[in-house]
C-alpha cells in the first residue's frame, strides 16, 4: 500500500504551483510508493500567526485522517513551510512519537528569509505579494516570524534544535534539507543577494546549527563560554545553480544535475543509510563552494548567519549596542583588518525590527580565512553598549575595555570552529548591569 505524503507550500504560495513536483514524486516506484496529499494555508492575512497554522494544522490532520502512528508519512515542505512543521513537531510530539518518517526540506527558512523585513510595496511589486484575497495584505504577523534574527526562530531552535534530545536523526525523522545557491533572474532579481536562492539564504536553511553562551556578568573579568552544537542531525545539500523557485521543481528545475536524485534519496533514504547519506550531502556541498572559490564566484561563498542577542544580567534585552572585529598581528600594525572585516567579511548587519537586541550578521566565511592566514593570529571581538557606565555614571554597561571586561579572544583554529559556511551560530551574550551607589541611598538615623 502506497504511504501517505503531505506537501506543505510557502509563504504567499498555493498547492497548485507544485504540479511538477508532485508528478515526479508520484512517478517514483512507479507511481505506487507515495499517496499525495496537498496542503494549503493561510499566509498572507496579516492578522494570521504561526501558532494558528499549527492549531490549523493539526485539525486539518485529524479531518482528513493522516494516520497518527510514529513514522508512518513523510512530509514535503518548501519555504516558510519549514517553519510550520518544525513548530508542529515540536508543539504537538514528543521525541520519537510524531508520525513523520522522512522529512524533505527544500529551500526552507529556517533561520529567516532577508525578503520578510522589506516593505509592502517592495513584496507587492518583486514577490507579488498582492496577488491575495485581501489587497495589500503580506502576512504581517507571518513576516514578523520569517525575519532575520527573530525571537520567533532564535525560541524555535531552542526547542528543537538545542534540547535533550531531537526529532532528527537516524531512529527518528530522516530530515534532508536542500537549497539553491544563485538568485532570480527578470524583476525579481531585485530580491537577489550573495549566499542566497534570491529568497532564503543557504546558511539559514541548514537545520545543522550551533548555540554559543557568552556570559560577561557573573564574573567580568573571567567570562566563561559554553558551545553546543545543536542535537540530532540532519541532511545539507546546495542545489548547484538553482534558485528559490527551480529548487522546488517550478520553472523547470531543478537546475542541479543531480537535484532529482537527491529528492528521490532523500524520500526513500533508511535510518540504516541515513548517516551515510548526511556525509555524502556535506562532501557534495563542499565541492560546490570550492568550485565556486576558485572561480571567485562571490554569490556562491560560504556565508554564515550569525544571530546575535544581548541581554542583561536583570534579564532585559540591551537594544542599542555596537560590535567590532579586529584582529592581533605583527604584520598589521595599523589594523587594517578591522577595516576589511566591517567592509568585506561582515557582508551585512540586520536589527530584527521590533527588538534591536536580536541581530543577524552575514559573515563571509571564504574571504574571512583567504585573509586570516597564520595560525598565531588572533581575533578579538568588542562591544560597546549603551547606555556606558563610565558616561552615564549611575547605570550602565562597561565595554570591552582591558580595564574593565574580559576579552574575547579567538585564536585562528577557533575561529574556524566559530565561523563555518552555509549554516547558523546563535550567539547568546549576557552583559553585567552597573549600578553606582548614588542610585539609591539612605541617610543613617
Amino acid at each position: 500500500m502506497p504511504r501517505p505524503i503531505v506537501i506543505i507550500h510557502g509563504w504567499s504560495d498555493r498547492s497548485a504551483s507544485f504540479g511538477a513536483l508532485r508528478t515526479f514524486i508520484g512517478s517514483l516506484a512507479g507511481g505506487k510508493l507515495f499517496e499525495i496529499n496537498l496542503a494549503d494555508y493561510v499566509s498572507m492575512d496579516d492578522e494570521v500567526r504561526f501558532d494558528d497554522l499549527v492549531i490549523g494544522m493539526q485539525r486539518a490532520w485529524t479531518d482528513v485522517g493522516l494516520p497518527t502512528k510514529a513514522g508512518a508519512v513523510d512530509v514535503v515542505v518548501h519555504s516558510t513551510g519549514g517553519l510550520v512543521i518544525r513548530d508542529w513537531l515540536a508543539t504537538n510530539f514528543a521525541v520519537g512519537e510524531a508520525p513523520i518518517k522522512r522529512l524533505l526540506m527544500l529551500a526552507p527558512a529556517n533561520f529567516g528569509s532577508p525578503l520578510a523585513h522589506k516593505g509592502r510595496s517592495f513584496l507587492g511589486r518583486v514577490v507579488k505579494g498582492f496577488n491575495s484575497e485581501k489587497p495589500f495584505q503580506t502576512g504581517t504577523q507571518i513576516l514578523k516570524g520569517l525575519e532575520l534574527a527573530s525571537p520567533y526562530s532564535w525560541e524555535l531552535a531552542m526547542r528543537d534544535r538545542f534540547g535533550n534530545s531531537s526529532h532528527f536523526g537516524s531512529g527518528k525523522i530522516l530530515c534532508t534539507v536542500l537549497v539553491g545557491n544563485v538568485g532570480y533572474s527578470g524583476i525579481m532579481a531585485a530580491a537577489n543577494e550573495d549566499g542566497s536562492d534570491g529568497t532564503v539564504r543557504a546558511s539559514t536553511a541548514n537545520l545543522n546549527c550551533t548555540l554559543i553562551e557568552a556570559d560577561f556578568a557573573t564574573d567580568p573579568q573571567k567570562p566563561t563560554f559554553k558551545a553546543w552544537n545543536s542535537t540530532g542531525g540532519t541532511a545539507f545539500r546546495l542545489l548547484d545553480g538553482d534558485n528559490h523557485s527551480t529548487a522546488a521543481m517550478k520553472e523547470g528545475g531543478p537546475r542541479d544535475p543531480n537535484g532529482r536524485a537527491a529528492i528521490e534519496r532523500a524520500l526513500t533514504v533508511t535510518d540504516e543509510e541515513f548517516d551515510a547519506w548526511c556525509s555524502q550531502c556535506a562532501q557534495e556541498t563542499a565541492q560546490i563552494t570550492t568550485a565556486a572559490e576558485e572561480k571567485k564566484d562571490e554569490a556562491r561563498y560560504g556565508y554564515q548567519n550569525t544571530v546575535v542577542r544581548i541581554r542583561d544580567d536583570a534579564g532585559v534585552d540591551v537594544r542599542d549596542y555596537f560590535l567590532e572585529f579586529y584582529l592581533e598581528d605583527e604584520d598589521d600594525p595599523k589594523n587594517l583588518f578591522s577595516e576589511l572585516f566591517h567592509r568585506d567579511v561582515l557582508r551585512s548587519v540586520h536589527a530584527y525590527g521590533d527588538n534591536s537586541a536580536y541581530r543577524s550578521l552575514m559573515v563571509d566565511c571564504t574571504t574571512l580565512f583567504r585573509d586570516v592566514d597564520k595560525e598565531q593570529e588572533y581575533m578579538k571581538v568588542s562591544v560597546v553598549a549603551s547606555p556606558e557606565f563610565k558616561t552615564n555614571g549611575y547605570v550602565g554597561y562597561r565595554t570591552f575595555a582591558d580595564e574593565d571586561l574580559g576579552g574575547l579572544k579567538l585564536t585562528r583554529a577557533q575561529m574556524q570552529k566559530v565561523f563555518q559556511p552555509h549554516r547558523t551560530v546563535l550567539i547568546d551574550l549576557t552583559l553585567r548591569r552597573e549600578r553606582a551607589p548614588e542610585v539609591f541611598r539612605i541617610k543613617p538615623a
